[in-house]
């Protein structure tokens, strides 16, 4: 064995662990604000690549059942992840007694996401205008649905109209939008929500005006028994 193998040995790599936000904090303490402000940008730039794998993870999971069991599995599963995860979520936000907080709590999931998006209120509702989802909106600008072939991933489109589809041919993905946010809290009593659909971008992933829009109402519009 050569020295130079023999004396090999492994080294720490402390860099790789720390956070641009952790970062950007010390270019704050040292002062040196063009730094700081270049890694505040970093700071979800780093999220990003994440976000979009598990957008895709999430596509491609609803592709897998619906090649497997059929489209109609596609509203189940999404509908069993509502029960389990969004339901007890809304409904502690409803315990506050009216959707203020809710309002909040929805525009912080869109932030998180990346969304570019307006926001108006008036004495009944409020609407959030969605310019851009980055993740059922970068799916069609990037052309990773199955109705585009840009992209190598395929994810698949539910040809059934019908209210969890928006009524017209949907991302797997998106399909959980009008179920969170309009048919499940229906069932569950809490009827708050209506949102609207919006391509955002052409088959060429060219941008188009045609906004998603999430509107909250202040009051139940009315109230249901739970499904069953």
């Amino acid at each position: 064995m050569s020295a130079a193998v023999a004396e090999n040995t492994s080294r720490q790599l402390p860099d790789l662990a720390v956070t641009a936000a952790e970062r950007c904090a010390a270019a704050i303490e040292s002062g040196d604000k063009a730094e700081a402000l270049r890694l505040l940008a970093a700071v979800g730039d780093e999220w990003r690549p994440l976000h979009d794998l598990y957008v895709e993870m999430s596509g491609l999971f609803a592709t897998f059942i619906r090649d497997r069991l059929g489209e109609q599995a596609v509203e189940d599963v999404w509908r069993f992840i509502g029960e389990r995860l969004w339901k007890p979520l809304l409904m502690q936000i409803r315990e506050t007694g009216d959707t203020a907080l809710l309002v909040q709590v929805y525009a912080g999931f869109l932030r998180a996401h990346g969304h570019r998006f307006d926001v108006t209120e008036d004495d009944e509702k409020t609407t959030f205008v969605l310019h851009y989802c980055a993740s059922g909106g970068m799916l069609m600008r990037d052309g990773k649905n199955e109705d585009s072939r840009r992209h190598p991933i395929d994810i698949a489109v539910i040809e059934q109209r019908a209210d969890w589809t928006f009524e017209r041919p949907l991302s797997a993905y998106c399909v959980h939008t009008p179920l969170w946010m309009d048919i499940l809290p229906r069932e569950w009593g809490w009827d708050v929500f209506e949102s609207r659909f919006g391509r955002q971008f052409d088959a060429d992933g060219r941008p188009v005006d045609e906004p998603c829009v999430t509107m909250i109402y202040k009051k139940p519009r009315m109230r249901q028994e739970a499904r069953p």
